[in-house]
């Protein structure tokens, strides 16, 4: 080979490895470039994909938007004051979700859309309006207004939260895409730089890492915004959204198989939560909620083969789904064991707090596979056991749903007996058993239905405070009483019973002096009996108007004495004209000593304070005797007769009175 060869050879090889190392270093250069493109997109890849801000925030406010309903639901069906107070509550949180919704970046996100943002600016509006009408629970006339509104709040915003759900789905799919298509390009600069040595191979395997480990990061975000949104935050359990999931699933399973499994549903609820919150704090009432959620969980993992579901729907409601061999009977066990666990007492921070706790029972049959029947059917059932003294289970039967039906044309029909005067006073004597003279007599509400005939004061009026109609009924009886004992004896006066309601209205002094003024009864005729608990409820609110009272000149007479929390103390706080001491100890008068000495007591304290006392409920002679012997001058009950229509009360006053012998 020529010299000239050889160079040209050398120069041409010289030239090759020229373009190789310029091929290298313009490799080295892509893959650089390549490689600070990765970690800049890798990092805002791993920062979409950890970001669920919006969805969150679209989730809570659908959930507010359903509690809200749910909540004036429940007041519809209750129609307490707590239970107004709830719907309050739950309205202003959605008010308030909905400004935070038309604020920050969820404003940002409502506002790629005109029609999407001018919606909510108009639901924002629209809940506005029924400020007043919230204002005036339990007593507003809206409620059709407020259901509409609330139904639509649910619909839109469960339409908005879902859009920021889907948006987020499509941005976490354009990162996951992202992710793929970066671990693509990072696969293929391997295999280009696997000649240009073990450093760049072991960098982008290193790469290659972080992105599966972003993806996987990704992953495990998704899962857990799954599960949280399945969980109730304060006590871990289950929330209402996994209840239903799961409910339906067992409705499905229950229906579609005829196995040896029943499902039962508990429906479960603190009695007297509200004032364990208002006498200790709501830190106290989360503590307690979170202590009787482990004893739910800890209670039925020990039921064996049972297999049961426990979730928290809200505020104290807690439910359990049972899937048992026992039946019935064997899930109304269970329910009453659960109760007896939670009576026991709670150790909080604040001491120990004892939750007596209400469930209602229900067994999914054939003509209960429906979520919502099962549902309806249990609160029955939970209903009935608050109505019987709290603090035990009952399981549902047909009858519940009978009495349920009742009450609902009771309370349909009772609006319509009260403006036709089909409610009317009858009156129950009061006798000084000291010579046997009628003293007063105590006005008490009556109503014989065209259809039903006789419905119990015990049946009509528990419906009229549920349905709002306890004032308007209150009222009522207190008018037409100071009319009818107007034309009676001139010296006797009248005891009238006064709800809790009535003495919360602010108009309520006026009202009584209208009465008077109208019937034209002297004040002093006319008594107001009132409960410790009605008293206990709002004290400063409750003594005021009783002193307003009686500045008219009407007296004032508690009720229901020895059965409160501290009736002492109400004595010293306001000047009472009389008390009567309750029933009960009069029934247990000739069983148990106590009740003779209590009553001794009660009226010994009483002549000391000057205060009128009269005893209730006395039945036969044996007990009058009794009575008599404590110094008591004045008693009321079927002994001395049964509460009368005013016609017959008249003709009573002329009979002969029996004396205690």
């Amino acid at each position: 080979m020529s010299l000239s060869a050889l160079g040209k050879a050398i120069s041409s090889l010289a030239d090759q490895i020229r373009l190789i190392a310029i091929g290298a270093i313009a490799v080295l250069v892509v893959a650089i470039i390549v490689q600070a493109q990765a970690v800049i997109s890798r990092g805002a890849a791993v920062e979409r994909s950890l970001r669920y801000d919006i969805a969150m925030t679209g989730l809570n406010g659908r959930v507010d938007a359903v509690n809200a309903k749910e909540r004036f639901s429940s007041f519809m069906a209750k129609q307490t004051p707590e239970a107004a107070y709830e719907a309050q509550l739950f309205y202003e949180i959605l008010l308030g979700r909905i400004d935070t919704w038309l604020s920050g970046a969820f404003r940002a996100f409502v506002g790629r859309s005109n029609d999407r943002l001018e919606m909510l600016e108009h639901l924002r509006d629209d809940l506005t309006t029924l400020s007043p009408a919230y204002a005036d629970l339990p007593v507003t006339e809206d409620t059709d207004t407020i259901d509409e509104t609330l139904s639509r709040a649910v619909a839109v915003m469960t339409r908005i939260g879902g859009e920021a759900l889907m948006h987020n789905l499509r941005e976490a799919e354009t990162t996951r895409n992202a992710l793929q298509h970066q671990q693509r390009i990072q696969n293929k600069l391997v295999l280009t730089l696997i000649a240009l040595g073990a450093v760049l191979l072991v960098l982008m395997s290193v790469q290659s890492t972080d992105l599966k480990r972003a993806r996987s990061a990704a992953e495990r975000n998704a899962r857990k915004f799954q599960a949280v949104s399945h969980r109730d935050p304060l006590t871990g359990l289950p929330n209402r959204l996994d209840f239903n999931a799961r409910l339906d699933a067992g409705l499905r399973e229950a229906a579609g198989t005829q196995g040896s499994r029943g499902l039962f549903l508990f429906l479960l609820d603190l009695d007297g939560f509200k004032g364990i919150n208002d006498m200790m704090g709501h830190i106290a009432g989360d503590r307690l909620l979170v202590s009787v959620a482990r004893c739910l969980r800890e209670t039925t993992n020990e039921w064996g083969d049972a297999r049961a579901h426990v979730a928290r729907l809200g505020g104290d409601e807690f439910t359990v789904l049972l899937w048992g061999t026992g039946g019935l009977d064997d899930a109304l066990e269970k329910a009453e064991a659960l109760v007896e666990v939670l009576r026991a007492p709670h150790d909080l921070d604040c001491g120990q707090v004892v939750a007596n706790a209400s469930i209602g029972v229900a067994e999914a049959t054939r003509s209960a596979f429906d979520r919502d029947v099962l549902m309806q059917n249990a609160d029955l059932a939970l209903r009935y056991a608050k109505n019987q003294g709290r603090g035990r289970a009952l399981a549902f039967d047909k009858s519940m749903r009978a009495k349920a039906s009742r009450d609902k044309a009771i309370e349909v029909e009772l609006e319509e007996a009260l403006s036709k005067g089909h409610l009317v006073p009858h009156f129950q004597p009061q006798v000084d058993i000291t010579n046997g003279q009628v003293i007063g007599c105590e006005a008490l509400a009556r109503w014989q239905h065209r259809a039903l005939g006789w419905i119990s004061p015990a049946e009509f009026v528990p419906i009229a405070e549920a349905s709002g109609q306890i004032v308007a009924l209150g009222e009522h009886i207190l008018r037409a009483a100071c009319r009818e004992v107007r034309w009676m004896d001139s010296r006797l006066p009248v005891s009238v019973n006064l709800s809790i309601a009535q003495l919360a209205q602010p108009d309520f002094v006026e009202t009584v002096a209208d009465a008077l003024h109208e019937t034209e009864l002297e004040p002093q005729r006319l008594r107001l009996e009132v409960t410790e608990s009605m008293v206990m409820s709002d004290p400063e609110r409750a003594i005021s108007t009783l002193e307003r009272l009686k500045k008219l000149g009407v007296s004032i007479a508690l009720d229901d004495f020895g059965t409160g929390y501290s009736a002492l103390s109400y004595l010293r706080n306001f000047a009472w004209d009389e008390i009567k001491i309750d029933r009960s100890f009069v029934q247990t008068l000739e069983s148990d000593p106590n009740s003779l000495s209590i009553i001794s007591s009660i009226v010994e304290l009483a002549d000391r304070l000057q205060i009128g006392v009269i005893v209730e409920g006395v039945e036969t002679q044996s007990q009058l005797r009794l009575i008599s012997r404590t110094g008591c001058r004045v008693v009321q009950g079927f002994l001395y007769g049964r509460p009368m229509a005013p016609a017959d009360f008249a003709a009573y006053l002329q009979r002969e009175i029996p004396h205690p012998e």
